[in-house]
C-alpha cells in the first residue's frame, strides 16, 4: 500500500512538478515557508454493466447471424483492443473499487481515510485526449478538467490533495479549513497546467493505468497466456465478446476491425476492480471555466503568503 512517504509502483505519480502544486506541498514540510463546479452529474451513474438479460435482450437476440456467435481468438486482437480504443475520438470510463486498491492506483496515504467509507469510484468523460472532466468521489466536489495543455482543479479537489500530502507526525503551519477558505473567496478552479494531479485527467490516461494494472495484477504479460472461456454478451445494446475466469473478466464490442474495450473486472482483496465503459465516440465534453473563477498560480502564490 502506498504512505506519505513512499509512492506505490503502480500508482498514478504525485510528484507535484513545478508551480502550483510544489507550493502547496512546501506549505506542509517546511514549517513556517511560505514557498512555495459546477458539480457535473457523474456520467455513468445510470448504467447497468450487467449482461443482456439483466438489460432486456434475450439470449436468442445477441446473435443476428451465425457469424455473430463466432468470438475471436483473443491472442489474435488483444493488442487492437488497447489499440482501436486509444485511436477513438471520445469516451466514457467508469471505475470502482475497494478503497485500498483506490490508495494503490492514486497514491494516498492509508491512514488519510479513516471511516471515509470502503470504495471509490472515479468516472473520467470526454475525448480521449483532449476536453475532458476527471471526478473521483473522495470528495463531494472533486473535479480535474482538461483542456488540451491546460488543466484546472476543483478548489476542494485542490485542498484535498494538500491534506492527502502530509505526513501524520507533521503540524501544517497552514490547516486545510484556512486554505479552503481563503481559496474559495477567490475561485473556483485551480490552474494546475504545470502539475501532474493525482488521478488520471484523461479517457486515455485511465486506459493506460488499466492496461498496466492488468499485467500487474494478473501476474502475465498477455490475457492470452490465461485459460480463459469466451462468450457472446450484450453491454449497452451493443454484440460484446467476454473472456473470463475466475481471475478476470474482459469485455470487448464484437468487431474484429475495431475490438473497443467495454468491460473490465480484476479482482482485488477487499473488492473487485470493475470497469464500465460507454459512450465511444460520443462522450460530451465540458465547459471552460470562466478566467474571473480560476485561481492563476500567481494569485496562488500570494494566496499562500497572505496564509503564512
Amino acid at each position: 500500500m502506498s504512505n506519505t512517504t513512499k509512492t506505490s509502483p503502480k500508482a498514478v505519480s504525485r510528484a507535484f512538478g513545478m508551480t502550483a502544486v510544489l507550493s502547496i506541498a512546501a506549505l506542509a514540510l517546511a514549517g513556517c515557508g511560505g514557498e512555495d463546479p459546477r458539480e457535473e452529474e457523474n456520467p455513468q451513474e445510470n448504467l447497468d454493466p450487467d449482461g443482456a438479460e439483466d438489460q432486456g435482450v434475450a439470449p436468442e437476440e445477441i446473435a443476428q447471424n451465425e457469424d455473430d456467435e463466432v468470438v475471436a481468438d483473443l491472442a489474435e486482437i488483444e493488442d487492437a483492443i488497447w489499440e482501436s480504443s486509444m485511436d477513438q475520438p471520445s469516451v466514457s470510463i467508469n471505475m470502482v473499487a475497494g478503497l485500498e486498491r483506490g490508495h494503490q492506483l492514486f497514491g494516498y496515504a492509508p491512514e488519510f481515510f479513516e471511516g471515509e467509507g470502503e470504495s471509490f469510484e472515479l468516472s473520467v468523460t470526454g475525448e480521449l485526449e483532449g476536453d475532458s472532466a476527471a471526478v473521483l468521489d473522495y470528495s463531494p466536489d472533486f473535479q480535474v478538467l482538461s483542456f488540451g495543455d491546460d488543466a484546472y482543479q476543483s478548489v476542494e479537489a485542490f485542498v484535498f490533495d494538500y491534506q492527502a500530502q502530509v505526513p501524520p507526525e507533521v503540524e501544517p503551519e497552514v490547516d486545510a479549513a484556512e486554505l479552503d477558505t481563503a481559496l474559495s473567496a477567490a475561485g473556483e478552479w485551480v490552474d494546475v497546467s504545470d502539475a501532474e494531479p493525482s488521478v488520471p485527467r484523461t479517457p486515455a490516461a485511465v486506459l493506460e493505468m488499466l492496461r498496466a494494472e492488468i499485467t500487474e495484477t494478473l501476474d502475465v504479460g498477455s490475457l492470452a497466456e490465461l485459460d480463459l472461456e469466451s462468450s457472446v454478451d450484450t453491454r449497452e445494446g451493443q454484440n460484446v465478446w467476454v473472456y473470463s475466469n475466475e481471475e478476470v473478466e474482459l469485455a470487448v464490442l464484437a468487431d474484429e476491425g475495431s475490438p473497443q474495450l467495454m468491460g473490465l473486472v480484476l479482482p482485488g482483496e477487499d473488492e473487485d476492480l470493475e470497469v464500465t465503459v460507454t459512450d465511444w465516440d460520443e462522450a460530451g465534453t465540458p465547459e471552460q471555466p470562466e478566467d474571473d473563477t480560476v485561481i492563476e498560480n500567481e494569485q496562488l502564490q500570494q494566496i499562500l503568503n497572505d496564509l503564512v
